[in-house]
């Protein structure tokens, strides 16, 4: 008994706790405008930059900010352009986001010190 704990702790202790990044959820929750959930993989506070206004926000300004965006370009559609990797020095990614006429360049940058949550988002047109 005792050595099937030891051997459990120990596969425990060499297992890594990282998370893989959550690309598949972000897309999913920026074609429903979820808000909420897009800000749920964040820092807090995480850095928001949209159409040129910049700040940082705790949790909920963050998702007051994007709930703004996605009233006025709801239901978009959501394609990454390119996704960054666990193993590279500096994650991030590029997405669009085009609704209509209108496309945004979607750039979310991931930070290796909180279990890559989001550090900021960029929308710009």
């Amino acid at each position: 008994m005792h050595t099937t704990l030891l051997y459990l702790s120990l596969l425990l202790l060499s297992t890594p706790f990282s998370k893989e990044l959550p690309y598949m959820e972000i897309a999913t929750a920026f074609e429903k405008n979820k808000s909420n959930l897009i800000i749920s993989y964040c820092e807090n506070p995480v850095l928001l930059i949209v159409n040129g206004a910049e700040g940082v926000y705790n949790h909920a300004q963050a998702g007051m900010v994007l709930m703004d965006f996605f009233k006025s370009y709801p239901d978009g559609v959501f394609e990454y352009q390119f996704q960054g990797k666990e193993a590279d020095d500096d994650i991030f990614s590029a997405a669009t986001y085009v609704v209509g006429p209108d496309i945004f360049t979607i750039l979310l940058s991931f930070s290796r010190e909180t279990s890559n949550k989001i550090q900021s988002i960029r929308i710009s047109e």
